[in-house]
């Protein structure tokens, strides 16, 4: 039997003695209290499995942390901690680091070793962390291990990025010539598309020299899509205005804007009037300070032919590229020295084959099992462009991105894709990329290349005749009639979803199109400049959307089908992450509009704010232990779990019930309360209509709800693991020996699952075989069992209606049966042990499931420590989901080079 001692939510400021000599422990449970200091004696808690410190007020932890060696789960999120001591990564079981809502910037190398395994899953959120390790995170756990590993031999850098924007012809060219110190040129051609140079600056406090790159950003409009996604969050902005065009003909405030969408509110911005010995510039920077006060960082005023105020900005320049806080950060040498010789390379060669990449590295000693991470960083730090996980770019890097820019320039002019409302024919892209007078050349080799980064980009997509592409941004202004309107009646047997987005300014260049290019698997040709008809791809789900901007400020997403949950969710998940992720500066609010509607159709002009109602439903349906801090100590009485909670819209005064309200977004219940639901669900079905299939509304719904649910799973267990396939059954091998009186010590066989929404099935390239299973099944059996439920939904669906089409649907029944014989064979407290010691609504898995979920990733990463996967690769969902799939689902996400006439 486990000992555990929970001490949670007891006020403790320091560990008790008493506590400190219980060496029997297991589990040590400590969360909200105000420890402020963890002792050296808690090394002497040899036994201890798990640890959880959150929410308290650490500062840092001790070296005996390092002796705690049978450690699997040590949870420090909430806490003050700014570094962590390098005897942490000498825990040789740790699988579990949270480490979320501290003031971290770095983690120590010492780490590396237990990341490179993939067997540690560390929690960063919420932390300050360095901008390379920022970006590296997000690129899984073995990424982050070889970058750790790295700065084993790093060294300061003192580099930047200094953004030159404006309109066009305000002298940007000429003030970057100047910073120089080169001569003046007149009548100097405008600048299209992008001009990187370095600038050397001396570092104002330090014996120290800045190396800043200066990127000259072409100011027309045509660019100014493609160009955003160079714009950095650690970066100087120089604001360039012409001050005989005036503050408004220079857009001044309207640069200020879209830096701030793009980037946030903190990014640092001097505004530069340039032509200063001509005319006075008139400028109210006071307002501009006002309106914008944490990116104002100084005005200047230059001439670039006289140099006249020149060295007073290259002061300003320096100071703020100093403060930027990736200054002296640790960078390996190697990886230095070989991104710097391959960014030499790029004012003669804009692209690279990744073979040549790979042997600069070599030439630096960077190893061959960093190389990929050092152009997937490069790629995150807006450096070069690499795709190392598309199956056409991977071969391909890109120095120069002005050679890429200009390329998509060219087909956002071309007045024949204007007049084709968008329509491209690729056989018109020999005329689009002939070669130019601009210097840059657009071999027809190239041509596949370029039509596969516009789709990255989000800038276009293919029709389904493979020999067209749609420019999202160039389809018409005019509205197509539509199958249905917001005020159309809905028919019997739909429900609908409806979600309004305020923006708090106009929305940017570019939404509905990124929006219409992201979910072009459910295109109905129906798109115009301002919305997008869509209609889920498996027909089954009998799911359609309207995706709208009513006002500048004003989008809003409906969605009717018999079960509308499934495809609200994707297409919400996919406007959050584009909001969040591509305009970090542009605030939002969500809201559900009120239901009521009159004798007329015409609906109540009343909302309920989203995130109120997730707060309403979360604090209702929380059990007792989280309830007790809030409503129990106010005096109001305990709320039974099962009565209908009901909020009353203040317009039209009607009550209407928040769960319903609330259909489709995220439940505060655990996943084995939906399993539970959906399987009486199922079980009804059948009794009432003899198969799932027997009923059309029935069986769309119960479809589109078991899809959701897994889509709900694959969400779930992707905050714990995304480096590795997550779904899988588990089969016993026929009994040899001995073996035969106890099931689960027979050989077992894991075979893993493509996990293509809709289509989800066995791989059988993807199975191994473990030989003494016995441990880790009882450790795995919380999550086998969340498996197994879920899995088991997808049979009937497809045998019914044909949700999907697996290779073999008997194989996965024998499958799913086989799984289910060896899950009875365990005790059952230890399968059904999915109850949290404690409450932490951050998770949407039990902590019991998410210990089982890592115990298998570690077992994976043994069985197969090349990383294959029988050939499953991991592709990206529009909603910012990670998935695993077989290859002959991979073209769906990742159709590859174009074939091109």
């Amino acid at each position: 039997m486990e000992t555990v001692a929970n001490l949670s939510r007891t006020g403790l400021s320091a560990l008790p003695p008493e506590l400190l000599a219980r060496t029997d422990l297991e589990t040590l449970i400590l969360y909200h209290n105000h420890i402020t200091d963890l002792p050296a004696e808690v090394g002497k808690l040899h036994r201890l499995r798990k640890l959880d410190l959150a929410g308290n007020s650490l500062t840092g932890l001790p070296a005996e942390i390092g002796e705690l060696k049978l450690l699997r789960e040590l949870d420090l999120g909430g806490n003050l901690l700014t570094t962590l001591p390098p005897q942490i990564g000498e825990l040789p079981g740790l699988q579990l680091l949270d480490l979320r809502d501290n003031q971290l910037t770095m983690l120590p190398t010492s780490l590396a070793p237990l990341l490179a395994k993939g067997q540690l899953t560390v929690r960063l959120d919420g932390n300050p962390l360095d901008e390379a390790l920022a970006q590296t995170l997000g690129r899984g756990t073995r990424a982050l291990g070889a970058y750790l590993q790295s700065l084993e031999d790093g060294v300061p850098q003192f580099e930047a990025k200094i953004l030159l924007v404006g309109e066009g012809n305000v002298g940007k060219t000429s003030l970057v010539g100047a910073l120089n110190n080169e001569q003046f040129v007149k009548g100097r051609p405008t600048t299209h598309g992008i001009e990187i140079r370095e600038l050397r600056l001396p570092h104002p406090w330090k014996d120290e020299v800045l190396t800043l790159r200066t990127w000259d950003f072409g100011g027309q409009e045509i660019y100014r899509v493609t160009h955003q996604f160079f714009f950095s969050r650690r970066a100087v902005y120089l604001l360039v205005w012409h001050p005989r065009e005036g503050q408004e003909q220079g857009e001044v405030e309207g640069w200020l804007r879209r830096i701030r969408l793009r980037v946030g509110a903190d990014a640092r911005v001097v505004v530069v009037a340039t032509h200063g010995d001509e005319r006075r510039p008139e400028l109210d920077y006071p307002r501009l300070r006002d309106a914008f006060p944490a990116m104002l960082a100084g005005q200047h005023t230059v001439d670039s032919e006289t140099a006249n105020g020149i060295p007073a900005l290259r002061q300003a320049i320096a100071a703020e590229a100093a403060r930027l806080p990736q200054m002296g950060q640790l960078t390996s040498r190697r990886w230095a020295d070989a991104r710097d010789a391959i960014l030499t390379r790029a004012a003669a060669e804009p692209q690279i084959p990744f073979d040549d990449f790979a042997a600069i590295c070599r030439q630096h000693r960077v190893r061959d099992e960093e190389i990929h991470h050092l152009a997937e960083l490069l790629h995150d730090l807006g450096q070069v462009i690499y795709y190392g996980d598309d199956d056409g770019l991977r071969d391909i890097v890109i120095l120069n991105p002005e050679w890429l820019t200009k390329a998509i320039s060219h087909v956002l002019e071309d007045q024949s894709v204007r007049h084709g409302n968008g329509i491209l024919d690729h056989r018109e892209l020999r005329r689009i990329w002939r070669r130019r007078d601009d210097g840059l050349s657009y071999d027809r080799t190239h041509h596949p290349f370029f039509l596969r980064l516009m789709e990255k980009f989000d800038v276009s997509y293919r029709l389904e005749d493979g020999e067209r592409s749609l420019i999202a941004q160039l389809v018409p202004f005019e509205r197509p009639v539509l199958p249905w309107g917001a005020s159309t009646p809905v028919p019997d047997g739909l429900r609908v979803l409806r979600l309004t987005c305020e923006l708090d300014e106009s929305a940017p260049p570019g939404l509905v199109a990124w929006l219409t290019v992201r979910h072009h698997d459910a295109s109905t040709g129906r798109h115009w400049r301002r919305g997008v008809f869509l209609r889920h791809p498996i027909d089954a789900y009998r799911s359609e959307a309207l995706v709208e901007l009513h006002t500048d400020q004003t989008l809003t997403v409906e969605v009717r089908a018999p079960s509308p949950d499934l495809f609200f969710n994707v297409l919400r998940d996919s406007l959050e992450r584009l909001l969040t992720t591509r305009w970090p500066g542009l605030a939002f609010r969500l809201f559900v509009p009120c239901p009521t509607g009159d004798a007329d159709g015409v609906g109540c002009a009343g909302r309920f704010p989203l995130d109120g109602l997730i707060k309403f439903r979360e604090r209702s349906a929380a059990p007792a232990p989280v309830r007790e801090a809030t409503a129990v100590r106010a005096g109001e009485p305990e709320r039974d779990p099962m009565q209908r909670l009901s909020l009353p819209c203040l317009t039209c005064q009607h009550d209407h019930d928040v769960t319903g309200l609330l259909t489709g977004f995220v439940p505060p219940t655990l996943l084995g309360d939906e399993l539970n639901r959906l399987e009486r669900r199922m079980g009804t079905l059948t009794r009432e209509v003899g198969q799932i299939g027997g009923h059309l509304a029935d069986a769309a719904s119960f479809a589109a709800d078991s899809a959701h649910h897994l889509r709900q799973v694959v969400k779930a267990v992707g905050t714990e693991v995304t480096d590795c396939p997550r779904l899988f059954t588990v089969t016993t091998l026929p009994p040899t020996g001995w073996r035969w009186f106890w099931f689960t010590r027979r050989p077992i066989r894991i075979t893993l699952w493509c996990e293509h929404p809709g289509q989800w099935h066995t791989w059988d390239g993807a199975s191994y075989q473990l030989d003494q299973p016995r441990q880790w099944l009882r450790a795995s059996a919380p999550y086998l069992n969340l498996m197994f439920k879920t899995l088991r939904l997808v049979h009937p669906v497809a045998t019914s209606i044909a949700a999907f089409v697996a290779p073999d649907l008997s194989g996965v029944q024998r499958e799913l049966n086989l799984m289910k014989a060896l899950i009875d064979t365990l005790p059952t407290a230890v399968v059904d042990d999915a109850a949290p010691v404690g409450t932490d609504a951050r998770h949407t898995l039990s902590p019991a499931e998410g210990a089982a979920l890592r115990s298998f990733r570690v077992l994976l990463s043994q069985l197969d420590p090349a990383q294959t996967f029988g050939g499953l690769s991991r592709v990206f969902t529009p909603a910012g989901e990670f998935l695993w799939v077989c290859p002959r689902h991979r073209p769906l996400h990742d159709p590859g080079l174009p074939v091109l006439p």
